[in-house]
């Protein structure tokens, strides 16, 4: 298991942009909340993207992976056209799963918008969970600053 410590508040090393559009809101004028899902996914593919684990259309370029758990704690709402910071970590990386956790920031006000993680399982072509790769952990370890 390779793990960041959990003595002090978690620190994010990576942020992504974003800015709430029309077909993101419902008919309250506030982002629906399953799109905040889709946020994640923007800024943990932007997080591999950074830290060149990607590859054409796959976000990680060793193997295949499924989200096994998803999970988020929403505060006050974002609005149209108003941006919008993700920020990324890795929190822990098990034998066959990894666990990434998101912040989303309103920009301009820095107020909390949501929190949340995903944990995902790596993956053989028949779905089996396989060990996650050493280049993989490495990758992770030396940009989250973990002692290996």
């Amino acid at each position: 298991m390779t793990t960041q410590s959990t003595d002090c508040a978690p620190v994010y090393h990576f942020s992504t942009e974003i800015r709430v559009r029309l077909p993101e809101t419902d008919a309250m004028g506030v982002v629906f909340h399953g799109n905040y899902f889709t946020y994640l996914e923007v800024g943990r593919v932007d997080y591999l993207t950074n830290l060149d684990l990607c590859e054409g259309n796959r976000p990680i370029s060793e193997f295949e992976n499924v989200v096994v758990s998803a999970h988020l704690d929403f505060k006050p709402p974002a609005r149209l056209n108003e941006k919008l910071i993700i920020d990324v970590r890795t929190r822990e990386i098990q034998n066959a799963s990894f666990t990434f956790e998101f912040r989303i920031r309103h920009k301009a006000r820095n107020r909390l918008v949501a929190l949340g993680h995903t944990t995902h399982c790596a993956i053989d072509e028949e779905y089996r969970p396989i060990p996650v790769s050493d280049h993989f952990r490495d990758v992770i370890a030396a940009f989250e600053g973990w002692e290996t």
